[in-house]
């Protein structure tokens, strides 16, 4: 599929095609947990604790859903929760040891299930790749925390 960077539905392609490619990815790892919960486990990996509503705007779902995954995140030993030491009626989810060796596996399962798919690409599209995932990041660390458009 060639993208064309001039119409306006260039962003539409671009956000289609990052969504079927984690898709792809993670019916590929077959990891048996939802998407959602490993990228929570590698948001407070990589944040540090996070109170509840803040996993939820991170995440973009409900606090009620938030609940449910840090619940059932927690049940499975992969992440603990302890008072906030500055608002003692909060508390702060951070991942537990088995937590990042759960994440650590995952990743692998990734990597091995994608590798074959990826190492099928020439040169010049794993250098555009390369290039596309460090804008993608760059534009995420720079617009994550920013509220959504009306």
């Amino acid at each position: 599929m060639v993208v064309d960077v001039s119409t306006h539905d260039f962003s539409q392609e671009l956000t289609l095609a990052c969504s079927r490619f984690v898709r792809l990815a993670a019916r590929r790892a077959d990891v048996g947990v939802s998407s959602v919960s490993w990228r929570v486990v590698s948001t407070i990996e990589q944040s540090g604790p996070l109170r509840i509503s803040e996993i939820a705007d991170r995440e973009r779902v409900t606090r009620p859903t938030a609940t449910t995954v840090v619940k059932r995140l927690e049940e499975e030993g992969l992440i603990s929760r302890s008072p906030d030491p500055e608002d003692s009626r909060s508390v702060l989810v951070d991942i537990t040891a088995a937590g990042r060796a759960k994440l650590a596996e995952w990743r692998a399962r990734m990597d091995a299930s994608l590798d074959p798919i990826l190492d099928s690409l020439d040169e010049d599209e794993r250098r555009s790749l390369t290039e596309a995932a460090r804008i993608l990041a760059r534009i995420v660390e720079t617009h994550d925390s920013e509220p959504p458009a009306p």
